[in-house]
C-alpha cells in the first residue's frame, strides 16, 4: 500500500486540521484568560464602589460592628460644662466614658439595667478612693472588679443610691430628656477630689 507523501491531499487535510485545532485552542485559552481578568477587575471595582458609597475606604479586614463607642455616645458640652450621653448608645454592657473637669481626668460608667433604666456611676471605688488603682474593670461576666482591692461588684447595682463599700460612686443627679442623658457640671465638680490620684502612678 502506498504511503501518503507530503503532497498527498489526505496529509494536507490532516495537517490543516491540526493547525486549525491549535488555533481554536489558542483562541479559547486567550478568551478564558481575558474573561477571568475582566471578572477580577469588575469585582474590585464593585468593592471599591460599595466602599465609596458607604463613605469608607476600600481596605481589607473585618469591618467594625457593635454598639457605639464611648466617644460616639457621649460629649462634654463646652457651653454649660455638663456631660451629655446618648441613651440609644447604652446597653446592659458598661460603657466607660472619659471626662475632664477643671483639669482633672475622670471617668463615668454608663449602662442600662434589665428594665432599660439608665444607670450612672463614677469609675472609682467608694472604699479605695484616693488610691491610684481605685477603678473598676469589666470582667465580662456581669461583674466589675476593683483594681486596688480586687473585690467584685455586680453590674445590676451600678448607680443605685444604696450601694456602699467597695463599689463605684453612684451618680443619682442626672436628667433624661428624649434620648439624651445629662449630668450637670456641678455633679462633676463635686467629685473631682475623688480622682485626685486616679491612675497617677508617679
Amino acid at each position: 500500500m502506498r504511503k501518503p507523501g507530503i503532497g498527498s491531499p489526505w496529509l494536507r487535510i490532516d495537517i490543516k486540521g491540526v493547525r486549525d485545532l491549535r488555533k481554536r485552542n489558542g483562541f479559547l485559552f486567550f478568551s478564558v484568560l481575558l474573561l477571568t481578568a475582566l471578572l477580577l477587575s469588575g469585582c474590585g471595582s464593585r468593592a471599591e464602589k460599595a466602599a465609596e458609597l458607604a463613605g469608607e475606604p476600600a481596605a481589607a479586614g473585618v469591618p467594625e460592628t457593635g454598639s457605639a463607642s464611648a466617644e460616639e455616645a457621649a460629649e462634654k458640652s463646652t457651653a454649660a460644662g455638663e456631660l451629655r450621653i446618648e441613651a440609644d448608645g447604652l446597653s446592659t454592657e458598661p460603657l466607660f466614658i472619659d471626662v475632664e473637669e477643671d483639669g482633672t481626668a475622670m471617668q463615668v460608667i454608663a449602662l442600662k439595667d434589665g428594665d432599660g433604666k439608665v444607670r450612672l456611676a463614677f469609675n472609682t471605688c467608694q472604699s479605695c478612693g484616693g488610691s491610684p488603682y481605685a477603678w473598676f474593670e469589666d470582667l465580662g461576666d456581669g461583674r466589675l472588679q476593683c483594681q486596688n482591692c480586687h473585690q467584685t461588684f455586680p453590674l445590676e447595682t451600678v448607680g443605685t443610691a444604696g450601694s456602699v463599700g467597695c463599689s463605684p460612686v453612684p451618680i443619682t443627679e442626672f436628667t433624661v430628656e428624649g434620648s439624651v442623658v445629662t449630668v450637670p457640671e456641678a455633679v462633676l465638680k463635686e467629685n473631682t477630689g475623688r480622682f485626685e490620684n486616679w491612675k497617677k502612678f508617679d
